[in-house]
């Protein structure tokens, strides 16, 4: 009974396992997806990306004649098996019945040193008995990445697949290690691709110069790797120049030629070496003549001003292998120069435009140039537009661009007599007018501006005439005209602050003075200024009193002599 129990224990807990390895190997086993082309000896890894499976790696292999075509699911893992003859292989993964992904077969089980290398080196063609061998680096990948259930399929095709067939190492002797294997112990870790026959050298200009002639290439496994040789070339003229790829040595164009040769062999192992290689001249550059050693170049004014050609005017030796020559600026920013030799100016400074031979002597001559940047415009401005006589004020002048070369300035007055202009631009006011004053930029532009400046005398204080008698009695019937001179002032004095003085006329009005009318009337005299006086005279004030009529003849208006009534009562009473 216990070992009834017991038994459907083990077989329940069997069909657990088996129902989650299916459901493992379901799920691994749409990662990747192994093609065999059986007829190439190719194996091609695709792996699902997206929605598809797309092309991931490839293994060189070597089928046989019995290997089965048709789409399986791979099977069992075994670390080591024993196959035919017997012999033994290492990360075997089962594709259908007897037929195994392993390496190539060792003599001894679990003994790495034992691998035949007869059969390691007809990797890549049709060797097998059935099994698709593969290196240990290859089989092993398989084992660790590709699942119980991952499908395989078998073909024949004269197209060895999407990533080509790679190509096959090669080792030497009767057994030993698989290069691949990357167990530590493995002494082809130590070994490396070698490159030999590379060292530095002298070519002839113009000669005939092949890089890989004369160069030598071993994989790790001792075998000529030279078909898997690359090289990366990089010229420089002379030292003080830096280095760029180009594409072949030329020997017809002097220089260093720095040649990176590198491989990498069947097993990733990696090697690389370096050589610089100097094209010579026959005949050097000794001296470069250039048709200018200095030039002015100006910015602002007309644009043929800001560029000129500079050009070759000699080379020596005439013999000299090489005659062209290039171009640069020591500081682009003030001057550029391009491959034909235009210099063009950019901003006011000075820069050094070198010739430089291309022959590889280092021979150069130099230009000196010198930007100058024009003024394109001034602005000249003032204070104020009116100035009082012997009072000075300080112009200002600005220039378009501000980083003009030379902000030297030359100032004129148009009527030295009513204002002068010093050399700083300081106008001075000497008598009353109108003077333009003119700045002028000596810089070559020819721009200038100009202001015009009024002088005038400064009104300060006024006197003169009866100004001060601001209350006034006149008789009744005094006419308004009679008042102008005799009462009210027709003209008074006006002074400036510096003592000069003009007299200046007054015009009188009032707004309701009435003769007839006894009262006292507000008088209001307007002072003129005169031509060439500026300011603002207060306006003069009188107080005129027009005196009662009956109070200057006490007489007027009385009866006569022996008249009474009335009237005359009223009078006297009024008299009285």
């Amino acid at each position: 009974m216990k070992k009834s129990m017991r038994a459907l224990w083990a077989v329940g807990i069997l069909m657990i396992l088996c129902l989650a390895f299916q459901a493992r190997t379901a799920d691994a086993a749409s990662t990747y997806s192994i093609k065999v082309n059986k007829q190439q000896n190719v194996v091609t890894i695709y792996k699902w990306q997206g929605d598809k499976y797309k092309p991931y790696k490839a293994f060189v292999c070597s089928a046989g004649y019995a290997t089965p075509t048709g789409t399986f699911s791979l099977g069992e893992k075994l670390r080591w098996h024993t196959l035919d003859g017997p012999s033994y292989g290492q990360y075997c993964s089962r594709i259908t019945d007897g037929i195994l992904f392993h390496s190539v077969w060792y003599y001894e089980m679990g003994n790495k040193a034992s691998q035949s290398y007869v059969q390691y080196n007809k990797l890549g063609t049709t060797a097998s008995h059935g099994c698709v061998r593969l290196t240990v680096g290859d089989c092993k990948w398989i084992y660790d990445n590709c699942p119980s259930g991952t499908p395989v399929t078998i073909y024949n095709d004269s197209d060895p697949g999407p990533l080509g067939k790679p190509s096959a190492i090669k080792v030497n002797g009767y057994q030993g290690w698989d290069p691949t294997d990357p167990d530590p112990e493995n002494p082809y870790h130590k070994m490396n691709p070698e490159i030999t026959g590379v060292e530095n050298k002298n070519i002839a200009y113009g000669s005939k110069f092949n890089i890989k002639k004369g160069i030598k290439v071993k994989n790790s496994t001792g075998f000529d790797a030279k078909k898997l040789l690359k090289t990366k070339i990089m010229y420089r003229l002379d030292s003080s120049s830096e280095y760029k790829k180009v594409k072949k040595v030329n020997t017809k164009k002097p220089g260093r030629y720095k040649v990176t040769y590198s491989v990498k062999d069947e097993i990733k192992h990696t090697a690389k070496v370096t050589a610089v290689y100097k094209v010579l001249t026959a005949v050097d550059v000794s001296q470069i003549v250039l048709n200018k050693t200095s030039k002015k170049l100006y910015l602002g004014s007309d644009a043929e001003k800001a560029k000129f050609t500079l050009t070759v005017k000699k080379i020596k030796p005439k013999k000299a292998t090489s005659k062209k020559v290039t171009y640069s600026s020591s500081d682009k920013t003030i001057a550029t120069v391009n491959k034909s030799g235009v210099v063009t100016a950019k901003k006011a400074g000075e820069a050094q435009i070198i010739a430089k031979a291309t022959d590889g002597s280092g021979t150069t001559a130099m230009c000196s140039v010198t930007v100058i940047q024009y003024a394109t415009a001034l602005k000249l401005s003032a204070p104020a537009t009116t100035l009082d006589v012997g009072n000075a004020m300080q112009l200002k002048a600005v220039f378009t661009p501000t980083d003009v070369t030379s902000k030297k300035i030359k100032y004129s007055s148009n009527n030295t007599a009513v204002a002068t202009v010093s050399e700083t631009g300081v106008v001075r006011a000497i008598s009353p007018g109108t003077a333009k004053i003119t700045a002028k930029a000596q810089d070559g532009s020819k721009v200038s501006a100009s202001c015009k400046i009024k002088v005038c005398y400064k009104f300060d204080s006024v006197s003169g005439g009866a100004v001060s008698a601001s209350a006034i009695s006149v008789p009744a019937e005094t006419p308004w005209e009679s008042l102008i001179g005799s009462q009210l002032p027709a003209s008074v004095v006006i002074t400036d602050s510096r003592g000069h003085y003009e007299t200046a006329d007054v015009t009188w009005s009032s707004e309701d003075y009435d003769s007839a009318l006894p009262g006292t009337y507000k008088a209001t005299g307007v002072v003129e200024l005169p031509q060439g006086w500026m300011g603002t005279i207060p306006d003069l004030i009188a107080q005129i009193t027009v005196e009662d009529k009956k109070k200057e003849d006490p007489e007027e208006g009385l009866p006569e002599e022996g008249q009474d009534g009335p009237d005359n009562e009223k009078a006297d009473e009024a008299a009285e």
